[in-house]
Parts: structure tokens; sequence; C-alpha cells
């Protein structure tokens, strides 16, 4: 039961041990269990008791049963009232006394001290106590997701249960204790959590593709996590359609959206139908809040690339627009609405109007402002229009909503603005319901990061971790700087979040249990990556031969895992590793004269890679020598993460040292690298092999999977390609190696050998036979079914021990000599 709130009666979880039950339970439907020797008295099946009133305790309770009996094969029944319970039979009781008048008698004759738990808060108490014959362990917890925070604590700190996104450890035994807790938990941030964001390929990184079932183990996974903060960046479903059903009809679901730009990730076209899309965020969102869970509502000027406004919308109301300076989002689908104009800021007020009363609560709400836009040529003009839309939007929600908090997202600010443009921007809003929602805090950029913003001990504020793009889906993180910068914010008292934030989803387990972990609590063993990474490999690995040496291989990696950070700024210059793998350091880079600063870039990256980068090949060795068959599906994933993500590096390294050699080359400082170019061609072969052998990277896999789980547009195999495809999206996909990748790789390292040949050593550019092949190629790959590019799983899985040994002896090679 909860304190206040009025989240239910208290309910008990009987366990082993007592007297008869009553007649009065009820029989639960029961998977094959033998009879249970649970008393002196005699022998009887397990039963659930079901209770009249739902709540955050009888989810609580439910799960504890159900986890109970996968520890130990043992039912247990759930009655709701202390006498259903013999006298001598333990209790496990989950509540508060503000609901559970035994807990209040308990606290009143000193058998029980009061936790002191603050009311409505995510605090928690494991305290174990004999009361007269029987053994009982009270979980305590009086806020919305609490009760049920305790259920799953308990699992794991005496049942040594453990929770990932992809699955659970369970181990079994014949009991679990009772005795010995007296534990109090409370976080150190008040919101926890992660976003969800709306690009598409794979349905393991792309949220957008998860359906119900999804969700709820999605939804579940964050509370095991302690988690109460979560939010759908996934477009705005049928969101027009509800405000608007007079002038917005629901499109035909086996049609092209007219909105849609074909080959990029603005088409938007649908798989399965709007109607359906509605539907089931609505479930997601009663799922969640039914645990408590946190979901800000999108407000102002929420048209993006992923939002775009339906084009019918635009035909009925012709609206006026605000100006737009700058190459992003130009279509009149994704330009916003001329919110000088009330009539314009009221249609955006309807939509988010419509997503609370539809959907979500108005609980907290969160606007990007005019992010990434550039409304003005003029900086100082551009930069007053973004000041005034903050003004614009604030306006509007406070005058109905006065004291929900409001969060302003940073990504603007560390893009596009200068650091006393932020200090500005803060000085105008107000601590008391404004929060600045910082999902940057990791950037390497010592002078625009938010210890320089105005806000430490002065202005409410989360700590985020970006994560970077898109593409960007191997194991990696900024951790050097979150190792510097997380202490400075949880010894801040105006800090009152940590998220994650980003572009795509389950990409990186070990970040997730990272954030999961120092959201809650921030102490040092949790906050340095070497000494959280044994606790994850604990809880991950176990104690079997094979998890064993799977740990090993992590603890080798992480020096390379380190390597790779998302945004820096030294001496006033960007360094960016942005791997989305073949297009942008291979097709752009190899064929263009590089400046002084991007050949500096490359050694300063191959600098910082280079102490680890043999790392990658004792990886693959390591790999190699695995029994893959024994790998359970969580330890097979995480082979085949460690593996992409070395070869990634090793991609990288050869990458910026051919540019570097290819330099000394043209200069007539060197011969060509035509030996390295033949070597990397062959490693993004072998990656790609490496993909094939998981369901993880395909997109055949994914988009059968879609049509699986609801009626998918006919049309939408072309989109998804599209998706996957586009330049800025080019990640892990099995499909893309055959029908883009090494195709493209092939024609580019055609056109070096061609100069090496003729001893051509001029660079300006894609010479036009090189430009009419790509053209070819993509045209290929649109025109070949995702069913003739598709992977053969089995045959990759049977030669993975040969390709992780190929990849070691082509890495070695590539790194050779350096």
């Amino acid at each position: 039961t909860a304190r206040g709130g009025g989240h239910g009666n208290g309910y008990i979880a009987r366990c082993a041990g007592g007297g008869e039950l009553g007649g009065a339970l009820r029989r639960r439907e029961l998977r094959s269990r033998p009879f249970l020797p649970l008393t002196k008295k005699g022998w009887f099946h397990m039963k659930v008791f079901t209770v009249p009133r739902n709540g955050i305790c009888r989810i609580a309770a439910d799960v504890f049963v159900d986890l109970w009996c996968k520890v130990t094969d043992q039912e247990l029944p759930v009655i709701h009232a202390l006498n259903e319970a013999a006298d001598d039979e333990d209790l496990v009781v989950i509540g508060s006394d503000s609901d559970n008048v035994w807990i209040h008698e308990l606290l009143m004759d000193g058998t029980l001290q009061d936790p002191c738990l603050k009311e409505s808060s995510d605090e928690y108490a494991l305290i174990s106590r004999k009361v007269k014959d029987r053994s009982v362990l009270f979980l305590l917890a009086s806020g919305p997701r609490a009760p049920l925070y305790a259920v799953y604590d308990y699992f794991e700190r005496v049942g040594g249960c453990a929770y990932f996104w992809d699955g659970d450890r369970i181990p079994k035994a014949a009991s679990l204790p009772l005795e010995g807790l007296h534990i109090q938990e409370r976080p150190r941030f008040h919101y926890r959590g992660l976003r969800y964001f709306a690009h598409r390929s794979l349905t393991r990184f792309q949220a957008e593709h998860w359906d119900f079932e999804d969700w709820k183990r999605e939804l579940d996974w964050l509370m095991k996590k302690r988690l109460d903060f979560f939010m759908l960046r996934i477009g705005i479903d049928d969101l027009f359609q509800r405000a608007f059903p007079d002038i917005v009809p629901y499109p035909d679901r086996d049609k092209q959206l007219p909105e849609a730009i074909a080959r990029s990730y603005d088409d938007r076209n649908l798989f399965w139908s709007l109607e359906y899309r509605g539907q089931l965020r609505k479930r997601i969102m009663d799922y969640a809040s039914e645990r408590g869970l946190i979901s800000p509502e999108d407000c102002g000027t929420m048209t993006h690339w992923y939002s775009r406004t339906p084009k019918a919308f635009l035909e009925k109301i012709k609206p006026d627009f605000l100006p737009q300076a700058n190459g992003c989002y130009t279509e009149p689908t994704g330009l916003v609405m001329d919110i000088t104009q009330d009539k314009y800021l009221d249609f955006y007020w309807k939509l988010t109007e419509t997503s609370i009363r539809d959907w979500g609560k108005p609980q907290i709400f969160h606007t990007i402002g005019l992010a990434e836009r550039g409304c003005y040529n003029e900086p100082e003009k551009n930069h007053a229009m973004k000041m005034y839309t903050y003004r614009r939007i604030l306006s509007k929600v406070r005058k109905k909503y006065p004291d929900a908090p409001m969060l302003i997202g940073t990504w603007d600010f560390v893009e596009r603005w200068s650091t006393q443009q932020v200090q500005d921007l803060v000085r105008t809003f107000d601590p008391e319901n404004t929060i600045i929602f910082d999902y940057v805090s990791d950037i390497y950029d010592e002078i625009n990061n938010f210890t320089n913003w105005g806000v430490i001990n002065r202005f409410p504020y989360f700590f985020g971790i970006f994560h970077a793009y898109e593409a960007c889906s191997e194991i990696r993180g900024n951790y050097r700087v979150i190792e510097q910068r997380l202490p400075v914010a949880a010894a801040d008292p105006m800090c009152k979040g940590m998220v994650l934030w980003p572009e795509n989803s389950h990409a990186d387990t070990l970040m997730l249990e990272y954030l999961a972990a120092n959201a809650w609590d921030p102490a040092p063993e949790n906050i340095r990556i070497e000494s959280f990474l044994e606790t994850f490999l604990t809880k991950r690995c176990g104690k079997t031969e094979q998890g064993g040496k799977l740990a090993e291989i992590w603890r080798i990696m992480l020096p390379l895992i380190r390597t790779h950070y998302w945004r820096t700024r030294i001496d006033e210059r960007w360094r960016d590793l942005y791997p989305d793998l073949i297009f942008n350091p291979i097709r752009r880079n190899m064929l263009y004269q590089q400046s002084n600063s991007e050949l500096e870039n490359c050694g300063y990256l191959n600098t910082e890679m280079w102490p680890a980068i043999k790392n990658a090949v004792t990886t693959f060795r390591k790999l190699a020598e695995l029994d893959h068959n024994s790998l359970d599906s969580m330890l097979y994933r995480d082979a085949i993460d460690l593996a992409r993500t070395a070869a990634l590096r090793i991609i990288l390294f050869a990458t910026y040292d051919i540019q570097l050699e290819l330099d000394r080359w043209r200069k007539q400082l060197a011969e060509p690298p035509a030996e390295k170019i033949k070597l990397l061609r062959t490693m993004i072969r072998l990656l790609a092999e490496t993909l094939d052998a998981h369901e993880d990277y395909s997109l055949y896999d994914s988009l059968n999977r879609l049509k699986q789980c609801q009626p998918t547009n006919p049309h939408f195999e072309q989109t998804l390609k599209a998706n996957a495809e586009t330049w800025y999206c080019r990640s892990f996909i099995s499909e893309l190696f055959k029908g883009c990748y090494l195709p493209e790789y092939d024609a580019i390292a055609e056109s070096l050998y061609r100069k090496f040949t003729e001893n051509d050593r001029s660079f300006s550019g894609q010479p036009a036979e090189l430009q009419k092949r790509f053209e070819e190629i993509q045209n290929n790959y649109y025109n070949t079914p995702l069913a003739d590019l598709a992977p053969d799983h089995i045959k990759a899985k049977l030669q993975l021990k040969q390709t992780l040994n190929a990849m070691a002896d082509t890495a070695e090679a590539l790194i050779a000599n350096q």
C-alpha cells in the first residue's frame, strides 16, 4: 500500500509456513507445480488471491509472487486482510501505515520503527521483523512507484536477480530469506530516465518499431531499474486527426503519405495504420501511468522532421510561417507556423491539449523552442526570435498550468548558442517551475556546457548523456567527461534529474546500466566506469566458464570503448568522431584534398585510439575462442556487440591512417596506400559477415517482425530502406553492406587505384563517372527486394569463429608498422 495518494489497500503476499488456507481462497490457473510441504499440518496447492482494488501495491504484489515462483517454483497467494492468514504464517507486507492499519499498530507498539519515508516519494525500506510466531518482511513504501521498486530490489539484493533490457537473470533457490534486512533507499535524482526517438531501421534500436508487448517489457525494465521518467519522440501519431478531425482525415493505410520525401529520413510513410498508432500510444501511456511513470507533454513549436504538419492541414488552413533562413526543414510540412500570431500558437496548443486529453497528463511539459532553425541570417535577430519563442510558449502554458514544470531542451544551446546567450536565457526563466533539460552534459566542450551556464547552485537542471547520433549504435561513451562532471551535478542540490537521451535504443547495454545505477546513486564506484564495469559483469556474465571468458573480453575492450566520443572542442577546433560507417570517413574524405585542420583531426583521433587499438585484435581472437553455441541469447548478443565495436574502431583507425598516407602520396612523400585500401575492404566485408550472424542487424528481419505484429503498409519496404540508407542513419545493417557499403567502397577503391596507376595526384572530389556509379548502386539497392539482400544467419553463425579469426589477422595487418 502507499502512504497518501489513495493507491489502494494493503496487500500481503503470503510466504511458506503457516496453517491451512481458508476455503474462500480462489484458485489461480496454475502451471504444472508439485505439491509443496509448506506446513507441519499437511500439503496443499499454492493459490493466489485477487483483490477488488487496483493500484501500484497490487501490481507490486503480483510481481512479487511471480518472481518468487520463478526463483523457488512455489506459488504464493495474495491476500488483502490479515485474518486471511494463519497466526504462524510468514508474511511479506507491501505498503505503508496510511493504508494498512496493521502496520500502524506495529509502529504504535514499537515492533516497527517508522522509517520516515517522504510522502509520495520514491523512497522505500526493506525491514525484517519477528512478529509473534511469524517472520515478516515489510516492504514499506508510500509513493506511486516505490512499492514496485522495493519488490525488485528485494529479489536483486536477496535473490541475486539481475534485470536487463533483453532479459533477466533469475537464479533458482529452494527459498529466499525474509530475515536480516534493515535497508532504506532513496534516489539522488528526482527524475531518472530516457528518451525514445523517431529514427527507423532495425527493431532492436528503433522504438517506433515496437508493439505493445515490446513496450510492456520496456516499461517493466524501467521499473526494475528504478527509473521514473521516459519520453516518446517517435512521431506524433494521429494527433492532428484527433485535434482537427474536420480538417485532417486519416490517411489510407495502404497508400503513401503525400508529404513523404522519398529516399530520406523525411520519408515518414506509415508501416502500421495511423489509427493503430494512436491506439498503441494510448495503451503505452496507460500502462506507464499505472506504474507511476512520468512522461512530459510536448508543447510549443512542435514541427520537426519526425513530426511533420500534414499536407491536408496546410491546404485547408494555409498558415503563415516563421521565416526560415537555413536549409533545415524548408518543405512546407517542416516549417513552423507563425507563432507571433495568436491563432497559430493556438493551433500548436490544441495539439498539446489533445495529447493531454487522450493520452497523457499535465504533470510536466517540454519544449525544444526553435531548435536547429535559423529564422534570419543576422545572428542577433535570429537569437532574439528564439528568445521570443520561448516567452510565447511559456506564457501559453503558464496560463492554464502555472505550477507544472517546464523542461527546456538544450540541443540548440550546444549547437548554435554562445555560453553568454545561454546565461542570459536562464536569467529570464522562473526557477520555481522551469528546468533546464540538459541532455548533452557529456559533450567534450570545456567552454559551452552546463558548468558555465549559470545553473549550478542557482537554477534547476538535469544532467544528461546524449550518447551521440543515429549511426552510433556500438558500445561507446564519453566516460572521461562524465566522470569529471557527474560528481559536480550529484553534489549540486539544483540538479534534479539524470537522463540518457540517445537517438537509438538498446544500442549499448553497458551505458543503459550505467545510467540506471548513477541516476539512483552516483557513488564514486558507480561513476568510475572501470569499477562499474565489474558490477555490470558480475550481474550480466554470471559464473559460467563462457561468461567468465566474455567478461574478460569486456575488460579488454573498455579502453577502446572509452576512446569514442561524439563531440569535443580543443583550441576552438572541433574533433568529431562521427562513425556513420562507410559514408562519412570513406566515401567523402578519401576523394577530396583534405585541409590541414582535417588532416590534423585524423592524426589526433588516431593518436587517441593508438594506445588501445591492439586490444581490438585481442578481442577478435578471444571472441573466436568462445563456444558460441553455449552462450545464452544475452551473452551471444554481447559477443556480437563487442565484435562490431572493435571492428568499427579498426575501420576508423585505418580510414584516418589511409587519409594521412594519401596526403603524403599527393605530396610525393610516400607510396600510395594500395595494400591498406584492400585490407580495409576485407575488414568491412568481415564486419558484414559478423553482423549476418545475428538477427538484430537485418532490415528484412525487422520488416517481417513488423508484419507479424500488425497489418503493414505494402509500400513500407521502400520507406524502411530509405530511412536506413540516408546519409545520417547508415549504421550496422546487413543489407546495407551488401547493397551499398561494399559496392560503394569498391567503386572508390577502383577510382583510387586508377589515380595511383596514372600518377594522378589531384583530389578535387568525386569524378563524374564515380558519381554515376554511386547512383547506379543506390538504384540497384532500392530496386532489389530485401529478401534478396537478407543475410543467411545460420551460415554466418557456423562460420563466425573463422570470421573472427580473419578479422584479427586483418586488423593486425592494418595497424602494423604504425
